[in-house]
């Protein structure tokens, strides 16, 4: 069977908590178990989680665990239990109880704590359904739990998250209370027999609870744990790794002991030289700092101190058996090897691809379902936007995981002028106040419409205080635009666009401005489908690491 996901919240006051939860997992499950732990700010990091720290949250955790059906992509099931706690029993029992059809599966407790601190001098706070969300069984793919998209959770309160505010009651399934055993609340022969003992108000890691209920039992845990510390073993499955690095490795791992073949299938010795040779000559080569092309051959290396770890572009590389091009000169890789890049910033580089004739991948933020965060980004070859035919066939199901709701065309008044930075205009080697006073030019030939000019904003008031959802809502006849990915937006938001650059939105989208009274505003059915073409070429960094990226991309431009 597939491994069941599990991710464990994790605190930095307490992450030997998050350990010993995972060994007694491990411990007894015989499903195969593959376990995350949902740190804070690993998810601040790639764009997920931005809310401020709440002074009321008792943990990191209190709201990541609402991510959990985002970071499986809407799909499958899998679990999420805090940190402090340990299983006395096999996961797969667990599974066993589970009604698939319910949205979520949880011990339903009639809790209430007495008034006071708990753990390490936490406020301890009374709400309904208190620790319902402590451990929770996610169908992520019930279509309930779409609507607790990235945005939701960096929004919603912590009641509405806390209560499944956002189901009813029949979606929500119930478990006995021996799957969340509160310690120092349920007793044993009157609530049944503790199957994963919880220590909501404080564990033996805590000094003030080193004498707690099941104290002895957590303490063995960590014994068994620090045993396994010192006889340290991972399996592969343990690793985000593209199936051809999962292979490589399995291989590595029989030929260790069978450097024969005597048992293998296959003969390991000639196998592992093949894959050796292929990994000799990198799929891509990463460029992190563009400082590095044209400089001078005498030119020091720069410290790697000064160097800047790009984890987007490792994500990419990761799964397409790509490396980091360091401070090897592009001149100096075969050409046939593409290059990646991250960011308009790399444009020399991308330049010189495009007058030497070699391939590149350009990575930057997706075309639509990112909401407030950069959840998903688009990949390119040789061009900044989508720019090859539209599929006929494409599915719609990556489409639909970004929960993007199309909006049927309504008129409007202004026409709304969105120029892109002058940093994204130098690529095409455009003034952007000459482009702009162009622009407005030659609108002004064809309409008395009044132009609303919207300058680029920064990231935080574009996402927070004027969206372009915000803008476009504001009598919008249609938008005007040279190459920005708004574009896309304005047809999702139901505005016709004209677009004056390269652009992914091109398809559709309006070029002569002659035409701006009555421009041609594509069906829902139209805009839809170019929707899920644009969803095949944007990824979250957990597909680029696995590959899925990489090979949805070489199908997609060899079509």
């Amino acid at each position: 069977m597939d491994p069941i996901d599990v991710y464990i919240g994790w605190d930095s006051r307490e992450p030997i908590a998050a350990e010993v939860c995972r060994y007694s997992l491990l411990k007894h499950a015989s499903i195969p178990v593959n376990v995350h732990y949902l740190k804070r700010n690993e998810l601040i990091e790639q764009g997920l989680y931005t809310r401020d720290t709440d002074p009321l949250s008792s943990t990191e955790f209190t709201f990541t665990r609402f991510l959990v059906p985002t970071l499986q992509n809407y799909e499958g099931t899998a679990i999420f239990m805090d940190s402090d706690m340990i299983w006395l029993t096999d996961i797969a029992e667990l599974l066993a109880e589970v009604d698939p059809t319910k949205a979520v599966t949880c011990v339903h407790h009639d809790y209430t704590p007495p008034e006071g601190v708990k753990m390490d001098g936490q406020q301890q706070l009374h709400y309904p359904r208190k620790n319902w969300s402590s451990m929770v069984v996610w169908n992520c793919g019930h279509k309930e739990n779409r609507k607790v998209t990235v945005k939701e959770v960096n929004n919603w309160s912590g009641a509405e998250l806390h209560r499944f505010m956002w189901l009813d009651d029949k979606h929500i399934g119930k478990i006995s209370p021996e799957w969340n055993w509160l310690v120092g609340w349920y007793r044993e022969g009157r609530d049944g027999e503790p199957k994963i003992l919880h220590y909501t108000e404080g564990g033996p890691w805590f000094n003030n609870y080193r004498n707690c209920e099941y104290a002895d039992t957590w303490n063995s845990y960590l014994a068994g744990y620090e045993d396994s510390k010192r006889n340290v073993t991972h399996t592969i499955e343990d690793l985000t790794l593209s199936q051809e690095m999962r292979e490589f490795f399995t291989l590595v791992k029989t030929g260790l002991t069978d450097p024969y073949s005597i048992f293998a299938d296959v003969d390991v010795r000639y196998a592992l030289t093949e894959i050796i040779r292929k990994y000799s000559t990198p799929g891509v080569v990463g460029i992190v700092d563009s400082g590095y092309w044209g400089l001078p051959d005498d030119a020091p290396e720069k410290p790697r101190s000064e160097m800047k770890m790009d984890k987007i572009l490792e994500s990419f590389l990761l799964g397409s058996k790509g490396v980091f091009g360091g401070s090897k000169r592009i001149e100096e890789w075969p050409k046939d090897i593409p290059l990646a890049v991250r960011g308009i910033a790399k444009k020399k580089v991308m330049h010189h691809c495009l007058e030497t004739k070699r391939d590149f991948y350009y990575i930057d933020k997706g075309y639509f379902g990112n909401a407030k965060h950069k959840h998903y980004h688009r990949i390119t070859k040789n061009a900044l936007q989508y720019s090859i035919p539209l599929w006929r066939g494409v599915p719609e199901d990556r489409f639909l995981k970004t929960d993007t709701t199309l909006k049927r065309w309504y008129p409007g008044r202004n026409i709304l002028l969105c120029p892109p930075s002058q940093k994204a205009l130098t690529y095409w080697g455009v003034d952007l106040q000459v482009w702009l006073d162009e622009t407005v030019n030659e609108i002004k030939k064809h309409t008395n419409r009044p132009i609303v000019i919207r300058e680029k904003q920064s990231r935080h008031t574009r996402v927070n205080e004027d969206t372009m959802e915000m803008a476009l809502s504001r009598d919008v006849h249609c938008m005007v635009t040279y190459n920005s990915i708004a574009a896309v937006e304005s047809l999702i938001l139901g505005k016709p666009v004209f677009t004056m650059g390269p652009n992914a939105a091109q398809p559709l989208a309006n070029t002569d401005l002659s035409k701006i009274e009555n421009p041609h505003m594509p069906t829902l059915d139209e805009v839809r489908h170019l929707c899920c073409n644009l969803a095949y070429n944007q990824f979250t960094p957990k597909e680029m690491q696995d590959g899925t990226a990489w090979a949805i991309l070489q199908e997609n431009y060899a079509r």
